[in-house]
């Protein structure tokens, strides 16, 4: 019997099912953080301010009076008038140092210098939710049952597909999942068959769908890696559904199985070719329009993501309304191309912010122009895109003539940031070192890794596979294949939450000395869902925004300021800051 791939498609979590009592580690923001209170285990967070603080499994930090409390490996200088007790740690045990005022510290490495004693100990340390900009947080989901893989105890792969924009969800960042890891009861798992590997063994989210949407009522393809292994006769299963109460329709799905060589990775772009990566560069420096180092939050596909810093904004100020973000990396000499390789996703205000012009009267920028969503014709809304970068971010490289527009990196949820890769021509780049310029309006965008390739892309086997089943429950119960197979405008739609289809894949057999990689190849449209009337700009307001040039990244920066002066007052009138 195959093994599963969960994928709870459609604005829902492509979401893990395990039995009991489950662990859950979201990605969560400071009201969300504030309101976990003592049961909430905080794994790392990153400030408002850039500084990222990673308290771990072993030793996480709890939320205690408005503020993360936890403890921090550091070097303390003790006076040795101001010790009590001292044990000194060795290759067996940790030492202890005990201050006259009571205090105690764990160390693990002791010297002197003159009258201090200078350890590695573990230090309180304490941050204010009001600063956090984004914190990693383990928790139990008590009862959590999500979709059960039959006949498998392994922790299995997620794919999220999550665009949240509805303001309480926004302000509470409720449900988000950035890397969750999640935990059973220990239960015997069988072992699995000798020439395929295991499922994901770490729980790692994949994706988001609908990730680079453009706005309501657009139909997209989309190429979203998953990671897996058939069972020996080459089937595999994927399980997806509607988990949140969103309109979504899909009209084909179908896989992309690529075989490739090894030591190499493939990425797909928007239009679904495969590219290889084998030798990324990473950036050699990169900084801000102030001059900051931004080189540690960009330089490797972690948690640590850059956003804007919080800086003293004023909208009424041009350079205020962007961050300007330059990134070097060494050119080899005769390097004529580059693969530039993003991690980059919106943030949860550029969801908020496009919730709320849905709603508009009259033109909203962020409508089709399909016959059913009038409001801007296909160019215009592609030019404004453009213009203005709160969902498409254009890359800019250096040449001899000056700075040039390369290409464009598209955005998505805000909870799951995903590898994007866009080639283009650097023919016309002098000297050793490459330089690419980012723009991004204030708040709009997260940014975990830059990096570049400057080799061509391998040859590759790939293999574009369509259902061999697909079937509907808590629908009609009836057989789906037929509106799966083609992009053909008939939508399978699943209205409820509940609602599941189950598909089923055979895949060709692996040649030797190669390796695969899967890609879930999606024709789907999604209805994102309108804010509150309350909080819908006027019509006078999106006349402005897509005819006054840079009134949109102004009002943008305006609203913003309101939505996070919003999110304090609530903090502070819960008792939370």
């Amino acid at each position: 019997m195959a093994r599963k791939i969960i994928a709870v498609f459609t604005l829902g979590a492509f979401s893990l099912f395990l039995a009991s009592c489950v662990y859950r580690t979201v990605q969560l923001g400071p009201e969300a953080v504030a309101k976990k209170g003592k049961s909430a285990k905080v794994l790392s967070v990153q400030t408002k301010a850039g500084q990222y603080f990673e308290f771990g499994k072993a030793r996480p930090a709890h939320v205690k009076g408005g503020a993360v409390v936890g403890e921090l490996l550091n070097i303390a200088e003790f006076d040795r008038k101001d010790i009590a007790n001292f044990v000194a740690p060795s290759d067996a045990a940790p030492g202890l140092v005990v201050t006259k005022d009571g205090k105690r510290y764990t160390v693990y490495t002791a010297h002197s210098e003159g009258d201090e004693l200078v350890c590695q100990a573990y230090l309180p340390i304490s941050i204010p939710c009001r600063d956090i900009q984004l914190a990693w947080v383990k928790y139990t989901d008590t009862g959590a049952s999500i979709l059960q893989v039959v006949g498998a105890v392994l922790v299995i792969g997620l794919i999220v597909a999550i665009l949240a924009v509805d303001e309480e969800i926004g302000s509470d960042f409720a449900g988000s999942l950035l890397e969750p890891d999640i935990e059973a009861a220990p239960a015997p798992a069988p072992p699995p068959p000798p020439a395929y590997r295991d499922f994901v063994q770490s729980n790692v989210i994949d994706a988001e769908l609908h990730g680079a949407t453009a706005g309501q009522g657009f139909t997209i393809t989309e190429w979203t890696a998953v990671d897996c292994a058939p069972d020996p006769a080459g089937g595999v299963k994927f399980l997806f559904g509607n988990e949140l109460n969103e309109p979504k329709s899909t009209d084909q799905l179908n896989i992309f199985v690529v075989d490739h060589p090894m030591g190499s990775t493939v990425i797909p772009d928007l239009e679904g070719t495969m590219h290889t990566v084998s030798a990324l560069v990473k950036p050699q420096k990169a900084t801000d329009q102030r001059g900051r180092d931004i080189l540690p939050l960009v330089a490797e596909n972690d948690k640590l993501l850059w956003t804007s810093p919080e800086d003293v904004r004023d909208p009424k100020k041009e350079e205020d309304l962007r961050d300007e973000l330059v990134f070097e990396f060494p050119k080899p000499k005769r390097a004529k191309s580059a693969k530039l390789v993003v991690n980059a996703t919106n943030t949860m205000w550029a969801s908020i912010f496009a919730g709320r012009f849905l709603g508009i009267p009259g033109a909203s920028p962020l409508k089709s122009s399909d016959p059913a969503h009038p409001d801007m014709s296909g160019g215009r809304a592609r030019d404004w895109y453009r213009e203005e970068e709160f969902y498409k971010l254009q890359v800019w490289v250096e040449t001899k003539a000056g700075w040039s527009p390369r290409q464009v990196i598209y955005g998505g949820g805000p909870f799951v940031p995903r590898d994007k890769v866009c080639g283009f021509d650097i023919g016309d780049v002098s000297g050793p070192t490459l330089r690419i310029k980012l723009l991004p309006p204030a708040n709009f965008w997260m940014i975990d890794r830059l990096a570049v390739d400057f080799g061509k892309d391998q040859l590759v086997d790939v293999h574009e596979v369509d259902p061999v089943s697909a079937t509907a429950t808590g629908l009609t119960g009836e057989d789906v294949l037929s509106a799966l197979a083609e992009a053909d405008g008939r939508y399978l739609d699943l209205p409820t939450p509940g609602d599941k289809v189950e598909v089923s894949f055979l895949t060709p057999p692996l040649k030797r000395d190669l390796t695969r990689s899967v890609f879930l190849r999606t024709v789907s449209r999604y209805e994102i869902r309108p804010a509150a009337p309350g909080a819908v700009p006027s019509a006078e307001i999106a006349g402005k925004m897509t005819g006054e040039p840079g009134f949109a990244a102004r009002y943008a920066l305006e609203e913003y300021q309101k939505w996070e002066a919003g999110l304090r007052a609530r903090l502070k009138k819960a008792g939370l800051d």
